[in-house]
């Protein structure tokens, strides 16, 4: 299964959920998992912020080692992350995450929590998107 991670599953993952560190394991053998770019620079200001500029160093290293494929911000996606921005109303970051997903044909984009969920994520009509503990209470 091709499985697409909002930047929450990855702080998720730093912060020590089992779920989403059991993603990652099960990404090595049983989905194929990708992430979009902008998600890497996301998770740079989220824990650079809060941890401090060498641990997220760190965290990109670990990054460029797991099986995540690292998808870029093509002219198309971002054309199409501009108009799903003006559609949904998130983030710039999260319009080019839907945006990637969708142009990789991803079976399903996993996000974080209830209010993550809540918030930005339970009106999106173009493709499948779970939270990450639903995601794995069921695959």
């Amino acid at each position: 299964m091709r499985v697409f991670l909002d930047t929450w599953v990855l702080i998720d993952k730093y912060k020590g959920n089992p779920d989403a560190e059991g993603l990652l394991e099960r990404a090595k053998e049983e989905h194929e998992a990708h992430i979009s770019l902008i998600t890497v620079a996301e998770l740079m200001n989220v824990i650079s912020r809060e941890y401090g500029e060498r641990e997220a160093r760190v965290q990109h290293a670990y990054l460029k080692r797991s099986p995540l494929i690292r998808e870029p911000v093509t002219e198309e996606v971002a054309r199409d992350a501009g108009l799903l921005k003006t559609k949904y109303r998130f983030s710039l970051a999260d319009a080019v995450i839907l945006s990637t997903a969708i142009a990789k044909k991803a079976d399903v984009l996993l996000t974080g929590g209830d209010k993550q969920y809540e918030k930005e994520w339970k009106d999106v009509t173009e493709m499948q998107v779970l939270k990450l503990s639903d995601f794995m209470k069921n695959n």
